[in-house]
């Protein structure tokens, strides 16, 4: 079942059409209210039929007014003297015909508002494909979004959150969102999750975690699906649910919490590390051809070696000789370190 879309958050959407419309039920009161003003300032120029000597009250200028503008025309209430029906003819009916106009217009706008949405929906979820969706986009799902579109900036993505001030943000930085549940199967097929490359859970719980995998697996089964949890515990049930790679956020953050204050110094290396493009980065590439060198650059520091997807080190035997498919993971230096990683301890 499609889901409404009110709940997609297009990056530069343009001006609400509910605003538009409230804007244009002001300027129609407004003009309401002046032709009202006008009738009453010069009530007596204007005759009630049907109580002919007597005065018109603010209610019978109104009332002459709203049937006036909205050409309803009853004729009982009607301008007599020559002022007025001058301002009938200079005044009143341009502002009738400006308010058809407005009530027109806004028809229209809001039709063609929808229909335009619409067309680009159709035609972004057409062309969508091999992109990044994140579920969750809080300091993790941006964080790894950061470090994906540092990597390929051409890489299109999609955020999944329930929170419309996270999704403002992925707008900001031109990234569409949707408003929803990242275990919502109709949520995950707007974001065209089976067309996807890779899919990061970086949702609140681990119980959401373990959801959300299972509905993007079922999805798309070939997807490289990355996803986080609180518990160590729960890592079993995310790789069986099936993440091909897991991460334990409080436990790793508890290492490098305990490295900084036994060795400050190898801990600010590996935050580092972490951090693309500043210092040290590491990376990865796939060997091609057998018999590669595993350092192909002198600023490449070869730290493990992955062979059927098993971690080497590259001093291992079974590694002295690459073979094509075997991924090398090395430090980048390409980028220069900064003074207070590369200071001596």
């Amino acid at each position: 079942m499609p889901i409404s879309p009110s709940r997609f958050r297009f990056a530069r959407v343009q001006q609400d059409p509910l605003l538009a419309i409230l804007q244009r039920i002001g300027l129609a009161t407004l003009l309401l209210m002046i032709v009202t003003l006008i009738t009453y300032i010069g009530r007596d120029g204007y005759i009630d039929q049907e109580h002919p000597n007597q005065s018109l009250t603010f209610v019978d200028a109104l009332y002459y007014a709203t049937v006036t503008i909205t050409t309803t025309g009853y004729g009982d209430v009607v301008p007599v003297s020559q002022t007025s029906r001058l301002l009938t003819t200079l005044v009143v009916t341009p502002v009738r015909v400006l308010f058809i106009v407005l009530l027109v217009g806004t028809t229209l706008q809001v039709l063609a508002e929808q229909s335009r949405f619409q067309l680009r929906l159709r035609r972004w979820q057409r062309d969508l494909e091999d992109h990044v969706v994140v579920c969750g986009y809080g300091v993790k799902g941006r964080a790894a979004l950061d470090y994906i579109l540092n990597h390929d900036e051409n890489l299109e993505a999609v955020v999944i959150d329930e929170d419309d001030s996270a999704l403002e943000e992925a707008n900001q930085i031109n990234i569409t969102g949707i408003n929803g549940k990242s275990f919502d199967t109709g949520i995950l097929a707007a974001a065209k999750v089976e067309t996807a490359r890779i899919v990061i859970v970086a949702v609140g719980t681990d119980e959401q975690a373990i959801l959300t995998v299972l509905r993007v697996r079922e999805l798309n089964a070939k997807a490289k699906i990355i996803a986080s949890c609180k518990e160590e515990s729960n890592t079993d049930l995310l790789y069986s649910s099936g993440a091909d790679e897991v991460i334990v956020s409080s436990s790793s953050a508890g290492r490098i919490l305990g490295m900084a204050a036994e060795t400050p110094e190898a801990a600010r290396v590996v935050n580092d590390l972490l951090t693309f493009g500043d210092g040290l980065d590491i990376n990865e590439r796939r060997v091609t051809v057998d018999g590669e060198q595993i350092e192909r650059h002198h600023k490449e520091t070869a730290i493990a070696v992955i062979r059927n997807g098993q971690v080497h080190r590259p001093n291992d035997e079974a590694c002295s000789v690459l073979k094509a498919g075997d991924q090398v993971i090395y430090i980048d230096q390409t980028t220069e370190v900064s003074d207070e990683t590369s200071s001596p301890a």
